[in-house]
């Protein structure tokens, strides 16, 4: 989930990709060499490496029920480097000192890896969590390679619509239940004085929301074919998903590229900001500044097209079993409970966000209510684009669409477009070797 800044230039990309990960991870492998990161953890408990230090607390607070239920809690190793951290665990896996639980993420980033041979297969955990109604059968796809299950969710985000109560109740608005209905909320925000849609996105991976957004809202057996790479890029549903793109640029919806999500719950609060596009994991930072139900809302965006079914965007952090960790049975035990109602009450709690457990909700009643909206629309759900398709083709696309944000018109969608299917057509046949 981290908001990682992604470099402008697209001269030797994989060389400059290789360099940055080699310099991040110089530190951590020296401490890896020094046993701090990867030794086994103490007694009974297994050790579980991530890239979020601030995860730390929630961690313990799981590990604590895991325990109870398991007789194994968790040892927390953290590497705040993402690009290290991913070092780490390639270098440290194929090894005897590597840490039992890794936090990864799932799509095409987990088949990188899962490939390796890396990662132990979790059939079974995931059979028993599908009986159990722990898990929906239709996520284990995004958690697979080659037919098998090598991780399962850490969380459960949905990219939808938060909006701002001020504002909407200031000129009188009510949730859009379609396209249309949201556009002419969006103008009537725009009329009224408040900043429409605050979208960042011209130096970072967030210039993927409102691309993946619209091509889903438009068609989203497209949308899979696409980030399967079964359709083209300069195909006419990705070409009319960039026209509505420029279109709304036109009419003056978006605020200017730069705009940070972290600004929007101050704005929100002031009604200077109607609405922002992003993953509900970013709730927290709502509960952080104060926000509350009388504040801020949440809503699923209507289809763009009316005849599609209803679709969301979802993006689920994945949590593996090391093959060769110090402990893999108690590793693979933990795994198999870590999707239990209670443990996940104690970590959605700490999130503010939602599980891959419906039976498990967190105190912010926004989020909630859009878990209600969730159940009732029962939407396709479609994987982020971010871990979609092969790494290098998206981490180059996401570049392609942050230049396009800082130049919103026609003729920039119609060379982004084509940008991108030359890079498609690069890296699937990459992928395939």
């Amino acid at each position: 989930m981290s908001a990682k800044t992604l470099p402008r230039a697209m001269v030797d990309r994989r060389t400059v990709l290789r360099l940055g990960a080699g310099l991040g991870a110089a530190a951590v492998l020296s401490s890896c060499a020094r046993g701090t990161l990867t030794r086994a953890a103490s007694g009974a408990d297994v050790t579980l490496t991530n890239d979020n230090p601030t995860w730390a607390s929630g961690f313990e607070s799981i590990g604590k029920v895991l325990r109870e239920r398991t007789g194994h809690g968790v040892s927390v190793r953290a590497v705040p480097d993402v690009s290290g951290y991913q070092q780490l665990v390639r270098m440290s896996a194929r090894t005897d000192s590597t840490t039992d639980l890794v936090k990864w993420w799932n799509g095409y980033r987990l088949r990188d890896i899962a490939r390796s041979g890396i990662f132990a297969d979790l059939s079974t955990v995931w059979d028993d969590a599908e009986r159990r109604g722990w898990v929906s059968p239709a996520a284990r796809e995004s958690f697979s390679h080659d037919g098998r299950p090598y991780a399962i969710p850490l969380y459960q985000s949905y990219y939808a619509i938060f909006y701002s109560k001020p504002a909407f109740e200031r000129l009188g608005l009510s949730v859009p239940s379609t396209w249309d209905e949201f556009i002419t909320t969006a103008e009537a925000l725009r009329d009224g004085g408040v900043v429409p849609i605050g979208s960042g996105g011209a130096t970072t991976w967030e210039s993927l929301i409102w691309f993946q957004q619209l091509v889903n809202g438009l068609d989203p057996d497209f949308y899979r074919a696409l980030t399967e790479g079964e359709a083209s890029y300069t195909d006419d549903t990705a070409q009319e998903a960039m026209a509505l793109w420029v279109d709304m640029y036109d009419r003056g919806l978006f605020s200017p590229p730069d705009f940070a999500v972290q600004e929007a719950p101050g704005r929100f609060t002031e009604g200077t900001v109607g609405m922002n596009l992003y993953g509900t994991w970013q709730a927290a930072s709502y509960v952080q500044a104060g926000l509350d139900e009388e504040t801020f809302g949440l809503f699923l965006l209507p289809s763009v097209n009316p005849d599609a079914p209803a679709a969301v965007v979802t993006e689920s952090g994945a949590l593996a079993v090391s093959e060769n960790g110090h402990k893999r049975s108690a590793a693979l035990t933990v795994a198999a409970d870590w999707l239990s109602t209670d443990a996940q009450q104690v970590w959605v709690d700490f999130l503010n966000d939602l599980s891959a457990n419906t039976a498990a909700l967190p105190p912010v009643q926004p989020v909630r209510d859009l878990a209600r909206q969730v159940e009732q629309a029962r939407p396709v759900l479609a994987t982020r684009y971010w871990e979609a398709s092969p790494p290098a083709l998206i981490e180059g696309n996401v570049q392609e669409l942050s230049a396009f944000m800082a130049n919103p018109t026609a003729a920039s969608a119609r060379s982004t477009l084509q940008r991108m299917q030359e890079r498609a057509d690069i890296e699937w046949e990459m992928w395939s070797l």
